[in-house]
């Protein structure tokens, strides 16, 4: 079996909630943590209701 612990990261999760103006060219978004994109993108639908329109990565400030 070869389970392996993945560290969650922290991502940015862009939203597409009906009634929002696309082209404003600013969408709403949430930040979450979780171990990949997808799964950032399928908890950040789950949590809000609406269709996510990209999710990224939020990388840690080099210290």
């Amino acid at each position: 079996m070869n389970d392996q612990i993945r560290e969650a990261v922290s991502y940015r999760a862009f939203l597409r909630p009906a009634g929002h103006p696309t082209d404003t060219g600013v969408l709403p978004f949430i930040q979450l943590r979780a171990v990949s994109a997808e799964h950032a993108m399928r908890a950040a639908h789950h949590v809000t209701g609406h269709p996510v329109d990209s999710v990224e990565r939020l990388d840690a400030a080099a210290a």
